[in-house]
């Protein structure tokens, strides 16, 4: 008889369900919206996991009760008691499956290190970094609004602080600011109510656009990615104290996928870390966290 695992990544911006075997050999997949509970209410995360897995396993042809394990990492799962509550969505939904939730960057470490230590990064609309050793898992960094660096939406956050600095002549407009104005238009005080309502996922979209400027000399641009990729290193760096000699960190998110971010990351971390790129997709991990649930006492 088949043991089937559900992983799921969710974070800002979307939401990955996999319905896997042992193997991890992926059966089913299906994405939805954003599921961080900061930005959404954890009410309607769990409303979200919830009909997720259970549109995955009709995808899948699979009775829910089939399901042995499930594993979700959800963006800022870690708050208050929200692993709990999206725990028990996932347990009424899977009522023969064992059930954890975690933050989402449990996902990026199983994913890049399924049978091995190591750190892994997050930055996406929010940023986050964790050390696997054995089972034990240990955050450095990535706090909420109280630790708010080295993501997409700061990145974007401080490109358009900048650029009202521009309009009363406390900085003086640069590249950045001539790619922000095809967005918004000539008058950046008229779009001032705009840039107000975006959402997190909205700031970060223009995570782009700044390492498009820096990339062109435009000095604030450069100013704003080095800073938030030493904090980046910083979190690195403290994670790499936990292992003795060489030691490899994980890096994903969509910051990541600008080559610049890693050029800069590489000059700021020690030689004995090296930075790889996950061997599955995060839900993978996800999946792979799913498997251990089996084996765990509790």
């Amino acid at each position: 008889m088949e043991v089937y695992l559900i992983g799921i990544d969710g974070g800002g911006t979307k939401t990955d369900f996999v319905l896997c075997g042992p193997a991890m050999n992926g059966i089913a997949r299906h994405f939805a919206g954003r599921s961080n509970p900061n930005d959404i209410g954890i009410a309607n995360t769990a409303a979200l996991i919830k009909s997720g897995v259970c549109e995955l396993c009709a995808k899948a042809g699979i009775d829910r009760g089939e399901v042995k394990a499930a594993f979700a990492g959800i963006a800022g799962a870690t708050s208050r008691d929200y692993a709990r509550q999206i725990e028990r969505a996932l347990c009424e939904a899977l009522p023969n499956a064992r059930a954890l939730a975690l933050h989402d960057g449990i996902n990026v470490l199983y994913g890049a290190f399924p049978e091995e230590d190591g750190i892994s990064v997050i930055c996406g609309t929010g940023s986050s970094c964790f050390v696997k050793k054995g089972r034990e898992v240990i955050r450095i960094g990535g706090y909420g609004a109280l630790d708010l660096c080295g993501n997409g939406y700061e990145i974007g956050r401080r490109a358009l602080a900048h650029a009202l600095k521009t309009v009363d002549g406390r900085e003086k407009e640069g590249i950045m600011e001539a790619l922000l104005h095809e967005k918004y238009g000539r008058d950046f005080l008229a779009a001032l109510e705009t840039m107000l309502a975006q959402s997190k996922s909205e700031i970060s979209s223009l995570a782009p656009l700044v390492f498009e400027a820096a990339r062109r000399g435009d000095a604030a641009a450069k100013s704003i990615i080095d800073e938030n990729i030493a904090y980046i290193a910083s979190l690195i760096n403290r994670a790499s104290a936990y292992f003795e000699g060489g030691c490899k960190a994980a890096l994903a998110g969509g910051i990541f996928k600008d080559p610049l971010a890693e050029e800069t990351l590489e000059k700021m971390i020690p030689e004995r870390v090296a930075l790889v790129k996950s061997g599955l997709p995060p839900v993978f991990g996800a999946a792979a966290r799913a498997k251990l649930l089996l084996t765990e006492r509790g």
